[in-house]
């Protein structure tokens, strides 16, 4: 959508320099996320592109209002399945509790479409919760971890709302990759992890690698960054890649590897048991 409208962006399209910056050669602009639209108005700017991670309902109207016209390339999981959770919940007097960074351009989104939505991140988010909220429900940050839900969801059931209602909405592409490379990076030697710093479904695999390889997980965001001595000695080495990283840069990372270990590996895209990574949505699934 943003090279098919070449309007500018109100933030990066998605959290990977590569893309992003592939755009801004082409001469499309990337201006801030939350832009004075005002300002933008008052420039003559007339159309713009909303990123993949959303953008808040009143400042959605507040463009129409504007009279400028967006081009809404939000994630549909976020526009048909979260919103849409948001929705279902609080037209069934149940208070919603989001799961995520409250940092995160997909969160403060998210939370837009709801009334007065509570945001926990950490144990002392849940302290901070209210004693009584009556019937609750929490969904999740389409990129958190699956270990990081339930362990939030356990701690405000715990001290808060023992019959909180929980759905899991990871989008199906993240949790297939977390199980993959949780999979992968119990037999292979090393990890690298390729896609932007500022990626959290990206920076979410090279934890969970981390887990089981501290010192031998690379997460990456340019091939540049590749070391030879990452991979000395190293007899089977596995690849996970963020779902914003175009299949380009993982391919030429692939092809870096070759050349550091003088063209003698072979790649294999299924893991050791032979499952292939689906990338098809996924149903609710409660916890």
């Amino acid at each position: 959508m943003a090279e098919q409208r070449r309007k500018p962006i109100l933030g990066p399209i998605v959290h990977n320099p590569l893309i992003v910056n592939n755009l801004s050669a082409q001469g499309i602009p990337i201006l801030e996320r939350y832009s004075d639209l005002g300002k933008l108005a008052g420039e003559g700017v007339q159309e713009v592109v909303i990123t993949a991670h959303g953008y808040p309902k009143e400042l959605k109207e507040e463009l129409t209002r504007r009279g400028i016209r967006f081009h809404d390339a939000t994630c549909p999981v976020l526009l048909k399945w979260v919103y849409g959770k948001i929705r279902h919940f609080e037209e069934r007097g149940f208070r919603v509790i989001l799961i995520g960074n409250p940092q995160h351009a997909e969160i403060i989104a998210s939370r837009s479409y709801g009334t007065d939505i509570l945001v926990v991140y950490s144990s002392e988010d849940v302290d901070a919760l209210p004693d009584d909220l009556g019937p609750t429900a929490a969904i999740c940050q389409t990129t958190i971890t699956r270990d990081k839900f339930q362990f939030l969801i356990e701690e405000i059931r715990h001290k808060k709302y023992p019959d909180l209602k929980a759905i899991d909405t990871r989008c199906k592409p993240v949790k297939n990759q977390q199980e993959a490379v949780e999979r992968l990076a119990q037999w292979v030697d090393a990890m690298i992890i390729v896609g932007g710093y500022n990626s959290s479904n990206t920076t979410n695999l090279a934890r969970i690698s981390r887990k089981f390889l501290p010192q031998r997980t690379h997460h990456i965001d340019s091939v540049a960054l590749i070391q030879e001595e990452w991979i000395r000695d190293i007899k089977t080495l596995g690849i996970g890649a963020g779902t914003s990283t175009p299949k380009s840069q993982i391919q030429a990372v692939q092809r870096r590897i070759g050349e550091l270990s003088n063209g003698n590996v072979h790649y294999v895209r299924e893991d050791r048991d032979g499952e292939l990574v689906k990338d098809d949505f996924g149903e609710d699934v409660e916890i």
